[in-house]
């Protein structure tokens, strides 16, 4: 007889309740949990067919092994066994700073495995964590370490109550936001209008948010951080500073107006295309909202100076009055606390780049393995990730993968950076594991309306597949190293291996690790959170409860000119200049409803018809002077490489720019039956990386505005394929 269970959905931010039919461990439906805490009903087409990547055929259930070309099933026994021979001789010849792993997005929600991978590394005496972060958000945790000191604090808009949101780089109706769990995106911020308030999208492309409510300012692909600066400098122009507040809880404020000084609304027009009087009346309207607040995402996060531009975002928030303000940006109160003091600043051997929260810059992953010298990593372990897809120059990174002794995958499924590896095991679904709303919700609190939820497993794994922190403690044992270099943790791992085996035990190890941390953050343990399957109420967040009070830095103040930040800053004189001469296309991003990332396309669904490949987005205007027409073959190129895709033209987007969706060319990925069906190509290979590639401080990838050189192959309808050369 079918169960009904009530989880979350562990993709993104939002975090939705999910309500499940499970008969014979097979999910007979899913649903929107109309009385989750948060969610209310509210789930998008990803997490109601996450059944479809449970049950693919393509799901690994047993491990394999590389012979030759080819990969073989094998037992545990025989996976594990080697695997430690390997990794003592690794760790014996070249040391543990050797050893390497990456984690992906499809854990990025989840607290054990994340932690589990940390206590792997550091058992063998390594700190080489290269995470998915470092492409797609660690700017913001480089900004809040040295703004409000620590990378936990990061601010969210008060959607709810502000009258003015000015959102850059974001798309809401289509990704959902991030840094904030907020089911229903598109109707709180389309309530901000009916109660009178006003919504401004800043972006290079009308979207369906902008075409959903608000208005639409376009603006010129990476050109963010100068539309910041020529803000800060119309805030000061039109005094609206609020410098009480700035003298009592900020510090910096005489550094950060001297930057601005130079960047007039007018200037600024020449290179972000936001016309000087639209920028003066915009910074008008702020100054005068009852609570007003600029926010920001991954489009914005992705270009060359993604962490500048999101510094002077906070700054602007900061000194306007709207930080800590109801309306304004917030700073929530996370259930389960980080200390406030960063780690001790670690350099990457690799041109001395610095370690940050997120791990190790992912842009030089490559360079890690390539590089002869101590600490050139020999081992690495990619857990649920496919950085062979996500990575800048990813060709590259293929290449550097078959130099290591070691590559070994943890995956759902044999995607195409297992195709590199000589072992791959099948690890868990999410709704496979106990969990908490890690990172975002729970360390960060990122919560409009707080709230805490724990799940337990809602389904048996299928066949062997193991959980991947079972599998990584298994491995340090067999290899006489213990979980987190600590022979108390790794004997308390193994006395819970085997209670976990005796009947009537339902509690393993990550439901005893959820119970010891929540029973530390007051939310009183597993016995109490099981009594709230659909999630706990938490105390509202209290505007005016942090400037002041719990701001982690020194001084206890806000920091709004960290001298890093600063001298960088005074940089872009040089890159302003050159931008305003480039008149080449500049290629952004563009998110789609039926895909994730790289790790949703082997769903049919997903990419029927014409969602089974990505295209080269174009304005009609910029196709003609390029020959170009509807459905033709064009080749794309940057920094040496090219790939081809079809045209779709679009007056959506503003002209000098273009745009391909990311995740795509999965041609080669024989372990997935139905991707490697799809058309397409991998528009991260058109991405630089390396240690001069990337963001000095925060270690991100340049992925949007990319200038790029466009031709016509082949006409509409003449068969060529989509690929890459």
């Amino acid at each position: 007889m079918a169960e009904t269970k009530y989880t979350f959905c562990r993709i993104c931010e939002a975090g939705c309740g999910l309500k499940l039919s499970v008969d014979n461990n097979r999910i007979e439906s899913i649903e929107p949990d109309v009385n989750h805490i948060n969610s209310k009903g509210y789930a998008c087409i990803k997490g109601l067919s996450l059944d479809k990547f449970i049950e693919s055929p393509d799901r690994l259930t047993r491990p394999l092994k590389r012979v030759g070309k080819d990969f073989v099933s094998i037992g545990w026994d025989q996976a594990l066994e080697e695997i430690s021979v390997k990794m003592r001789d690794i760790h014996r010849q070249y040391g543990g700073q050797s050893i390497a792993a990456y984690t992906g997005n499809p854990i990025g929600f989840s607290l054990w495995p994340n932690t589990a991978v940390q206590g792997f590394l550091k058992g063998f005496g390594s700190d080489k964590l290269f995470t998915v972060g470092t492409l797609d958000c660690s700017n913001k945790f480089a900004v809040a370490d040295r703004m409000y000191g620590s990378f936990a604090h990061q601010t969210f808009p008060d959607i709810g109550e502000t009258q003015m949101l000015i959102s850059v780089g974001s798309n809401p109706k289509i990704s959902k936001m991030s840094f904030i769990a907020l089911p229903y995106p598109m109707e709180k911020i389309g309530a901000i209008e009916k109660r009178g308030g006003e919504v401004v999208w800043i972006n290079p492309r009308k979207t369906e948010s902008a075409k959903a409510c608000g208005r639409h300012l376009p603006i010129r692909p990476d050109s963010d951080v100068f539309f910041m600066l020529g803000f800060l400098h119309e805030l000061i122009r039109q005094d609206g500073v609020k410098h009480d507040r700035v003298a009592r809880y900020m510090e910096g404020y005489q550094e950060l107006a001297a930057l601005a000084g130079p960047w007039t609304a007018e200037r600024v027009e020449q290179v972000s295309r936001v016309s000087a009087i639209d920028l003066k009346s915009l910074v008008e309207r702020y100054i005068k909202a009852d609570g007003a607040v600029i926010y920001s995402s991954t489009g914005v996060n992705q270009g060359r100076f993604g962490m500048l531009a999101f510094w002077l975002q906070e700054a602007i928030n900061a000194i306007s009055g709207n930080l800590d303000k109801r309306g304004g940006s917030l700073m929530g109160r996370p259930p389960i606390s980080f200390p406030d003091k960063t780690r001790e600043p670690k350099f990457s051997r690799i041109n001395n780049t610095p370690y940050i929260t997120a791990g190790i810059p992912t842009g030089i992953l490559a360079d890690e393995i390539l590089t002869p010298g101590e600490g050139q990593v020999k081992a690495l372990f990619v857990v649920a990730g496919n950085p062979v897809m996500a990575c800048a120059n990813s060709d590259r990174l293929g290449e550097a993968l078959n130099q290591l002794d070691l590559l070994v995958s943890i995956d759902l499924y044999r995607n195409e950076t297992a195709n590199h590896a000589d072992y791959v095991l099948p690890g868990l679904h999410f709704l496979e594991r106990a969990d908490v709303p890690f990172f975002f919700m729970s360390a960060m609190g990122l919560m409009p309306e707080p709230y805490f939820h724990y799940t337990d497993a809602v389904l048996a794994p299928p066949g062997e597949a193991r959980d991947e922190a079972l599998i990584l403690r298994q491995i340090l044992r067999k290899s006489g190293f213990s979980f987190f270099g600590s022979r108390l943790l790794q004997s308390a791992s193994n006395l819970g291996e085997k209670l976990s085996g005796l009947p009537g035990c339902k509690d393993g190890m990550a439901e005893r690790f959820y119970g010891l941390i929540t029973r530390s953050g007051k939310l009183g343990g597993l016995s109490q959170l099981r009594k709230y399957p659909q999630g706990q109420p938490l105390d509202p967040n209290q505007p005016g409860d942090y400037l002041g009070q719990r701001v982690g830095t020194d001084s206890k103040k806000v920091q709004l000119a960290p001298a890093e930040f600063v001298a960088l800053a005074q940089n872009l004189e040089r890159f302003f200049e050159q931008d305003v001469a480039d008149k080449r296309l500049k290629l952004i991003g563009k998110r789609e409803r039926y895909s994730h990332n790289s790790w949703t396309h082997n769903v049919s669904g997903f990419v029927k018809g014409q969602r089974n490949s990505n295209y080269l987005y174009i304005h009609p205007d910029d196709a003609l002077q390029r020959q170009l027409a509807e459905g033709d073959l064009a080749e794309v190129c940057a920094n040496g490489k090219c790939i081809q895709l079809p045209v779709r033209l679009d007056s959506d987007f503003m002209p000098g720019t273009v745009s391909v969706p990311h995740g795509w060319g999965h041609q080669r990925a024989d372990g997935l039956s139905i991707a490697k069906n799809t058309q397409g190509a991998n528009v991260n290979l058109l991405a630089s990386d390396g240690p001069d590639s990337i963001e000095p401080i925060s270690g991100m990838s340049q992925l949007n505005g990319i200038p790029v050189e466009i031709r016509r192959v082949a006409a509409s309808g003449t068969g060529n394929s989509t690929g890459h050369n």
